[in-house]
């Protein structure tokens, strides 16, 4: 009977067949691959092994591997070829999930990561990017156990995370978080100038009163989240500790200990925001400044910067005030963006944004970042003319950044715009990319963002670099 039938043969033995392909070992030594660094060897490996075992399990790892690539259309192929060979592949939902949250498909990443959660509600990582799209106090903490259970002896560093946000949670109450208690309604703040070292201008400051204390001097920083102050500024200020965090960003020193407290009010000229979560580190993250304050506390605004004349404006969108009890703007969906239209599409990571751009005739994903005083590029699409041979000192969260050079101005191209910077650096970002899951080519820094009004639309995931060349 089966040899008058093979096909029945293969049908009753395709389950086994894919059960054994979950076990290859392809997919094990491409994710250690990743892990160090070595994604063209990891693409490599996983493309040759598909040739010769077309199994699901492949196919997601090699859409793991082009997400980090930056390539998105490419995964978002391997994700749904494998959903399209298991219908039960978790890990290619929560792939296909993963982009659409990138692109600021909210509503449609809820759907898909809910998928995958249900088909393995025992994966770290599906476990934390459900809890994203999670409001109930208690069923986030629920979450947060359960991810912490399946990773306290497999990846103690990302346990360690996961526990601060298990604290921070319960600190919370299911309070809710930079909730704005003034009018929902247009907003114009006057900016002062960040002056480190001399006369030039590195940034711009915000004058912000925590719990009617004397006002701070804050870095407006579109590459943070939240306030961060150095132990100094934050004292006699009555903040509640709440948990212990780590904070990330360049530097040889690694991250940054933190203490995470609770701000009862925190006032921006007229603008009023209600229990905001503020880090407090042993040392101020940045001389000449009180502290940091990150541009996302403002999301549920359309936001325009315009450093020349010392201003920041806040609009309201006018279709509805976000939801602010749970995550902001989490059942929405990106409209479509006529071709013509201003500003560049960016991709969403946590806090972060990215805008693909072209700098040395090479594409990739840039972060912008009003915080950073150069403009960056990785060595990898660097132009080849180093200027300074023994490095520019450069200084980031995680103290001095090794391996910078400064390097001939640079041509940059991003949404239809061009930018010129006088004065980049070329410095390794294999750290910062690593930790956001993605390929990060070069950083957009205040030099080159200020030479015109930046307009920044959390919601629809659009930055607008104005008409700077």
């Amino acid at each position: 009977m089966a040899y008058q039938r093979p096909w029945l043969a293969f049908l009753l033995l395709m389950p086994a067949l894919l059960r054994a392909a979950e076990t290859s070992p392809e997919p094990e030594q491409a994710r250690r691959l990743v892990a160090n660094g070595r994604l063209d060897e990891a693409e490599r490996l996983v493309r040759a092994a598909i040739r010769g075992n077309d199994a699901p399990a492949l196919k997601t790892s090699l859409g793991d591997i082009l997400f980090r690539h930056g390539d998105f259309a490419g995964a978002a192929d391997a994700y749904r070829s494998a959903a399209t060979l298991d219908p039960n592949c978790a890990r290619a939902w929560w792939g296909l999930g993963r982009i659409e949250l990138a692109q600021f498909q909210r509503r449609s990443a809820r759907e898909l990561i809910s998928k995958a959660f249900s088909l393995d509600p025992r994966d770290p990582d599906i476990i934390l990017s459900y809890l994203d799209f999670t409001v109930d106090a208690g069923s986030r903490i629920t979450l947060l156990r359960n991810a912490l259970l399946l990773t306290r002896n497999s990846d103690r560093g990302r346990a360690e995370e996961i526990l601060g946000q298990l604290d921070l949670e319960r600190g919370m109450q299911g309070l809710q978080v930079a909730k704005l208690v003034s009018p929902y309604q247009a907003y114009t703040l006057r900016l002062g100038s960040f002056l480190p070292a001399g006369p030039k201008s590195y940034g711009v400051l915000l004058s912000v009163s925590i719990n009617q204390r004397k006002p701070l001097r804050l870095l407006l920083d579109s590459g943070a989240r939240g306030i961060t102050l150095g132990s100094r500024a934050a004292r006699q200020l009555g903040l509640r500790p709440i948990a212990k965090s780590r904070i990330g960003g360049l530097g040889t020193s690694g991250p940054v200990q933190a203490e995470v407290t609770l701000a009862e009010a925190v006032a921006v000229g007229e603008l009023r925001l209600q229990n905001c979560v503020v880090e407090v580190t042993a040392e101020a993250l940045t001389g000449g400044a009180d502290g940091i304050i990150g541009m996302n506390l403002f999301e549920a605004f359309e936001i325009r910067l315009d450093a020349r004349n010392h201003v920041l404006q806040l609009k309201p969108f006018a279709d509805r005030m976000p939801v602010m009890a749970g995550p902001v703007w989490a059942d929405h969906n990106r409209p479509s963006i006529p071709e013509d239209a201003r500003g560049a599409l960016a991709y969403g990571f946590r806090h972060f944004l990215l805008v693909r751009t072209r700098a040395n005739g090479k594409e990739g994903l840039f972060l912008v970042d009003t915080g950073s005083s150069v403009t960056s590029v990785a060595h990898e699409i660097a132009p080849p003319m180093v200027l300074d041979g023994a490095g520019r000192a450069l200084h980031g969260a995680g103290g001095e950044v090794g391996d910078a050079y400064r390097i001939s101005p640079i041509r940059l191209e991003v949404a239809g715009r061009t930018l010129i910077d006088s004065d980049p650096v070329s410095m390794s970002l294999t750290e910062i990319s690593h930790r956001e899951g993605v390929t990060i080519s070069g950083i957009l820094g205040y030099a080159a963002l200020s030479r015109a009004p930046l307009t920044i639309n959390y919601r629809d995931g659009l930055v607008d670099l104005g008409t700077a060349h």
